[in-house]
């Protein structure tokens, strides 16, 4: 089976006008004053392209344009290479390809982004995370936030009682404890990136002793511990974790900081880890490690009771639900201990 088909030596860009086949395992190539005799192996046969023409390169540089698309798979089949002609025109073999892409964007979203984020994590300066926690504050305190309503000696005593805990060695406490209200976010508090951590009126309120308001700060000492906030914000982040990456510069995150650490939800994982430290430290303490659980069971009743309008507003910055629907199950895993 012969085909017409243009040929270019790699050299000059003028064209000569060949005749190729195949004999056994090789490709003949005739043209005037043209003779190519070469192994199939040797030779790179890129895959169809629309309906442009399909191409023959050859290791000197040279290359072949057929127009005769179909000719061409026919004499590749022909040739014994239908192996090779049937990848190319075989729907399964494109499915295979794809599940095999989707497969490995799953790998690096699983596996490979936190990697990425706790490597870049410990690179960030601090300087960097306390300018994260002060652009948190100088943003949300005016929109979401408004100032404590608690009274200055309540809010002492609590900070005294977080001064008392006896905290493992080489352990630092938050850099800040911040007091604030909010009727939008209710219920709640939150560890960030550089160490501070925020605590709303309404959680304060909702605890029935001091001890399960420890525990809450335990537990997001756990998060400060781990970086979960600054390794959650990357993730969440790939463009900025990218820059990060590569070129070390993480100061483009800190204008979207704020945004991204109230949409962010921790992982179940970092919710276990940031539990499992704060179970270690109460329990140093002899502080019940139940007092947790307390504080969990009555975020979860004041989740199920809340009005329609005020959850859909403050559900997706609840940090302690953010593992919902497996509230239940960590509290009955902290019950355990």
């Amino acid at each position: 089976m012969w085909l017409t088909a243009v040929y270019y030596d790699g050299r000059q860009a003028r064209p000569h006008p060949v005749t190729l086949c195949v004999e056994g395992d090789k490709l003949l190539l005739q043209g005037r004053d043209i003779v190519r005799r070469e192994e199939l192996n040797g030779l790179k046969i890129p895959p169809p392209l629309g309906s442009t023409p399909r191409l023959i390169l050859f290791a000197d540089g040279g290359r072949c344009e057929v127009a005769d698309r179909q000719g061409f798979a026919e004499m590749l089949q022909d040739a014994g290479n239908s192996a090779v002609a049937g990848m190319e025109n075989s729907w399964w073999y494109a499915l295979a390809a794809l599940l095999l892409t989707l497969s490995l964007l799953a790998v690096v979203y699983l596996f490979g982004l936190p990697y990425a984020a706790r490597v870049v994590a410990d690179r960030v300066p601090v300087y960097l995370l306390e300018r994260m926690d002060n652009q948190f504050f100088a943003s949300l305190d005016q929109t979401l936030l408004m100032p404590s309503k608690l009274a200055e000696e309540r809010r002492h005593t609590l900070q005294d009682g977080l001064r008392r805990l006896v905290l493992p060695p080489g352990e630092d406490r938050p850099a800040h404890i911040e007091f604030r209200g909010s009727p939008t976010l209710g219920a709640n508090a939150f560890a960030l990136p550089g160490g501070s951590v925020l605590v709303l009126d309404d959680l304060v309120n909702l605890a029935s002793n001091d001890q399960e308001i420890l525990a809450v700060l335990a537990h997001e000492m756990g998060h400060v511990h781990e970086k979960h906030a600054l390794r959650q914000m990357l993730q969440a982040s790939v463009v900025g974790l990218a820059i990060a990456w590569y070129i070390g510069d993480v100061s483009s995150l800190l204008a979207v900081a704020p945004t991204v650490l109230l949409e962010t939800r921790y992982s179940r994982d970092f919710e276990r880890r940031a539990d499992a430290f704060a179970a270690e430290l109460l329990r140093g303490n002899g502080i019940p490690v139940s007092r947790l659980a307390d504080i969990l069971e009555k975020l979860e009743a004041a989740h199920q009771t809340a009005a329609p309008k005020q959850l859909a507003e403050s559900v997706e910055a609840l940090d302690y639900l953010s593992s919902h629907p497996n509230t239940e199950e960590r509290i009955k895993r902290l019950r355990g201990q």
